[in-house]
């Protein structure tokens, strides 16, 4: 297991063609603010572990690119601490089948947490994510949208929970995932377990084809029907670009969604 104590930006390149399993453990200073990505490529199937401990009033946000063209699983576990502040985005974006476990636990009061996914996929997607609130005061928002393209599966279960004692906690779910056409499935499991009553909680699930009056209006204004559909798509996925302020990575990422959009709608 590879262990890094982070107190600044790092980068890492994961390369599955060298190695089948890898396992990072993250240590994120007090007081620091920083920005990691890991960048998942190769050609073999693997498995990631990750290990994050967020200390108290860090300020940290994680991007997570998967361009691994076989399967990856993903097993990941975030200790959230004092007054800490954590972004955990996810851009999947390959078309390969992925299955990405999460773990999220607020473990001490004034924890902030924020979860972005973008999926794209031809394949099979899966997002297990489970937030727990261990003490009051802490707070989550757990965003999820996804593009399933012809013939393709994405599967979102998402469960939050804020335990018994957990005052004055505020947890919040949004999943919306657009499908492609009749042969892409798309299915969002929501799960609230909230057990004190001093708390606000909310989820939000949306699931279907674009919309004909979007696609109508859009080509009023004289786009063609596939020009129309692919504007909407990108739309779903753009926000992932947003999560780490660096002009390059945003941009690159902008136009790795536009191509593999224009890929995917022209099957």
């Amino acid at each position: 297991m590879m262990e890094v104590v982070v107190n600044s930006s790092e980068q890492f390149i994961i390369n599955t063609d060298k190695d089948k399993v890898t396992e990072y453990s993250l240590k994120i200073a007090s007081h620091s603010k920083s920005a990691v990505i890991f960048t998942i490529e190769g050609s073999n199937k693997a498995t990631f572990n990750l290990n994050v401990k967020v200390e108290d009033s860090a300020d940290f946000t994680l991007l997570v690119i998967n361009h691994n063209n076989e399967e990856l699983e993903i097993n990941e576990k975030y200790d959230l601490f004092g007054y800490s502040k954590s972004v955990i985005a996810h851009a999947e974006l390959n078309g390969f089948n992925t299955v990405v476990n999460s773990e999220y636990n607020l473990k001490e009061q004034g924890a902030f947490l924020q979860v972005q996914t973008a999926s794209l996929t031809a394949g099979k997607v899966k997002f297990n994510q489970n937030c727990v609130h261990e003490v009051g005061n802490t707070e989550a928002h757990v965003n999820n949208y996804g593009v399933v393209l012809a013939h393709g599966l994405c599967d979102l279960v998402v469960k939050n929970t804020i335990v018994k004692g957990a005052h004055g906690s505020s947890t919040h779910q949004t999943s919306r995932l657009l499908t492609y056409d009749k042969s892409a499935v798309g299915k969002i499991l929501p799960i609230l377990y909230i057990y004190d009553n001093d708390v606000a909680a909310s989820h939000a699930a949306s699931l279907g084809q674009p919309d004909n009056d979007q696609l109508y209006y859009l080509q009023s204004r004289g786009l063609t029907y596939g020009e129309a559909l692919k504007l909407i798509v990108i739309g779903y996925l753009l926000p992932i670009t947003q999560v780490i302020n660096d002009e390059e990575l945003e941009n690159r990422l902008k136009e790795e969604i536009e191509m593999k959009v224009s890929e995917g709608c022209s099957m």
